[in-house]
């Protein structure tokens, strides 16, 4: 094993996609294990993936000690915590890790969506030690490995993870889309500043927007971003919180990462949409005589750096 080893649990976006139409790259919702090498165990968000993670990690028959990182709180990346059964176990220790909403608290959010009206376990049923810690835009290291975070575009309070361990990086950026779906919001904001000034401030501000997320994945390992759509499917879908493919190998090419994973695959995207936007991928790279390895995330992928 290398420093870390990473394994795609689930894949898609939005919501699980169970059929014969997606069972190449698989239907669980957001869900990547990630190991270190004589270090602590990570879990990267808690979609429908994490059901069959939890069955995985059963099996090893040992106590477990894992930290829960969570990129935000839709229903695709927190849906399968109430059936993660190491919870269940009270030999087992897991902290939650996520940013807290302006108007409620980590540990309220996960508590809610197992309310009564809902779902009929609570989280008080759950019998492994849990603790639950609250971060922002910050820098902090969980027993040796460190973890840098980044408020990403997303409707609500979405980060992205950069995480090193022993001279390696990955990046895991989920849910993200370019800042250029920000202009029209920037020039309500300066209605009073004539046009030319407005131009140039809202170049500025998206060029420092997008120049703040290449330098967070400069030179990474791995980078895991979502590439939900094709190009042209975007424009339509503008302001919903997801990245064209372009933009997505676009930010790979400018972060000189080493490989890029394509990941938060659309729900109507069957297998060979999902074909097509890896093929458009690894076209552009090769236009532009890029070197990174490019694929797309399925369920079971397992990567080594």
């Amino acid at each position: 094993m290398k420093s870390i080893k990473i394994k795609f649990w689930g894949v898609r976006g939005s919501i699980p996609t169970p059929g014969y139409s997606t069972l190449h790259y698989g239907g669980n919702t957001s869900c990547v294990e990630v190991a270190f090498k004589n270090g602590p165990h990570f879990i990267l968000d808690a979609g429908t993936g994490i059901r069959e993670l939890g069955k995985h990690l059963q099996k090893l028959n040992r106590p477990l000690n894992s930290y829960i990182l969570l990129s935000h709180f839709h229903w695709d990346h927190i849906q399968g915590l109430p059936f993660f059964r190491p919870a269940f176990n009270p030999k087992n220790k897991f902290t939650i890790i996520g940013s807290d909403d302006p108007a409620i608290h980590l540990d309220q959010i996960i508590s809610f969506q197992m309310d009564p009206t809902y779902f009929p376990i609570t989280i008080d049923d759950m019998r492994a030690d849990i603790s639950f810690r609250s971060i922002k835009e910050e820098r902090i290291t969980l027993d040796g490995v460190d973890v840098q975070t980044i408020y990403l575009n997303h409707p609500g309070y979405a980060l992205g993870f950069r995480i090193s361990y022993q001279n390696s990086s990955l990046i895991y950026i989920s849910d993200n889309e370019p800042f250029q779906q920000d202009e029209e919001t920037e020039r309500k904001k300066l209605k009073s500043i004539s046009k030319e000034k407005i131009e140039e401030a809202f170049e500025a501000y998206v060029e420092n927007k997008n120049q703040n997320l290449i330098e967070f994945c400069e030179k990474a390992d791995l980078l895991i971003h979502d590439t939900q759509y094709l190009e042209e499917e975007y424009k339509d879908k503008i302001t919903w919180g997801h990245s064209p493919l372009n933009f997505t190998v676009e930010l790979a090419m400018r972060s000189k990462v080493k490989q890029l994973v394509l990941f938060h695959h659309d729900p109507d995207h069957d297998d060979a949409a999902i074909d097509r936007i890896e093929q458009l991928s690894k076209k552009i790279l090769r236009s532009h005589k890029s070197r990174i390895a490019c694929r797309a995330a399925k369920e079971g992928m397992t990567i080594e750096i």
